[in-house]
């Protein structure tokens, strides 16, 4: 952890505070590391696409929490570790399985809302069962928040990725057409894990 969160602790200041939008140093600290993950696991995404590996969007998962975990290595949380890179892959590849049995091959957000809804409700039912949850009534109720709110967002994303903006063909529009998906539900994601998740070792 940065000198500002050992700060925050040494202050006597703890991490069950009331229901709010906003960041503390913890959950800001580990937002940034999400969010870098999240770069990281566009560049794979990009590379997946490339070399046409199927389902290369859900092997490459722990790119996404790699850098976080990079950050915690000197913790050795192995229930972190696992939730977060076998847990996570496996409900992405639920999620997506999920979302193409939901699809009618019409447009409609239903496919992205139960993909975003089980992707997200099963990783942070990982993560509170693995205990790497914050302590409080308050957590549980951002967590059922973050579930709502990531069902939209993939609804969105998806709905938007089947009705493409343009006719072309090729990686490009393939990738432009995955970040539809990606971009938003992954931030939005770093962003409630990040208000939910408390430091290794904690």
């Amino acid at each position: 952890m940065s000198d500002v969160v050992e700060d925050y602790y040494d202050d006597g200041l703890e991490f069950h505070s009331p229901f709010n939008l906003g960041f503390d140093p913890v959950a800001l600290e580990t937002f940034k590391w999400l969010i870098l993950g999240h770069l990281l696991y566009l560049i794979g995404l990009a590379i997946a696409l490339s070399v046409e590996l199927s389902m290369g969007n859900v092997w490459i998962t722990p790119l996404f929490v790699l850098p976080l975990l990079w950050r915690e290595r000197a913790g050795r949380d192995w229930l972190r570790i696992f939730a977060f890179v076998a847990g996570f892959t496996a409900l992405h590849y639920l999620a997506v399985k999920m979302a193409i049995a939901q699809s009618s091959g019409e447009s409609s957000m239903m496919p992205g809302l139960v993909g975003g809804a089980v992707g997200a409700a099963g990783s942070l039912a990982l993560c509170w069962v693995c205990r790497q949850f914050r302590p409080g009534v308050p957590t549980l109720v951002f967590a059922a928040f973050g579930v709502a709110l990531l069902a939209l967002v993939g609804g969105v994303g998806v709905y938007m990725y089947l009705n493409p903006m343009s006719s072309r063909s090729g990686f490009l529009d393939s990738y432009l057409r995955l970040l539809w998906v990606y971009i938003p539900w992954q931030v939005v994601f770093a962003y409630v894990l990040a208000k939910v998740l408390k430091p290794v070792g904690r």
